[in-house]
């Protein structure tokens, strides 16, 4: 499988990082600062005619150069990305499969794109307790930055009854680029693989 990423800055740098561990990775990179209004991009024919094209541009008029341009499977597009009503019209007229999140941890698994979803999309967890510690902690599926492998290396040890929390907490320690402050996606990603580790430890009881 084929994965294009449109990185911008540091955006998109770990999922390519990450993802190139087990599919063809092909980046295209952007400056951090990008004017307004962008009039032209020549965008990579690897990065547009991916199985998976990720782009973390956060630009409107780059978003719609992909769009016009791409032949991908499936498009992601994370943070503010533009227009939803535009992106989701051209997308149709072009007969395009397109995502549109705020940030990685919450994408859909998408029919057709098992092989990818099965590594990459919503955190997952396995888990084994001793004790009431967690001696092992496995990745099921990982969110695209590597975010999830990290807070799996962390909860190793931890108590059960301190694993979810402590999820949450690693997540926002880890270098994930997910907007901060008050409403910033950050809080989202934490809820995530919080939710993820619960998640796991319901499973274990239930076996």
């Amino acid at each position: 499988m084929k994965v294009g990423i449109v990185a911008r800055g540091k955006h998109g740098k770990f999922t390519a990082n990450e993802m190139a561990k087990y599919f063809e990775v092909s980046i295209f990179e952007l400056p951090e600062e990008l004017p307004a209004i962008v009039e032209d991009v020549s965008l990579p024919e690897d990065v547009l005619n991916a199985d998976v094209l990720i782009s973390y541009s956060e630009h409107p008029d780059i978003n719609i150069r992909i769009l016009e341009s791409a032949k991908a499977g499936l498009i992601i597009f994370t943070g503010k990305s533009g227009s939803k009503v535009q992106l989701k019209k051209v997308a149709e007229e072009r007969g395009l499969k397109l995502l549109l999140v705020d940030i990685c941890c919450v994408v859909p698994s998408v029919k057709g794109f098992e092989e990818f979803f099965s590594i990459f999309g919503k955190p997952e967890f396995e888990v084994e307790v001793e004790d009431g510690k967690l001696r092992d902690v496995r990745v099921i599926r990982c969110a695209f930055c590597g975010a999830t492998r990290f807070v799996a290396e962390k909860l190793k040890d931890v108590s059960v009854q301190e694993a979810p929390r402590l999820a949450g907490y690693y997540t926002q320690i880890y270098p994930c680029l997910a907007s901060r402050g008050v409403e910033g996606g950050i809080h989202l990603a934490a809820e995530m693989h919080k939710i993820a580790i619960e998640r796991a430890l319901r499973r274990l009881q239930k076996l």
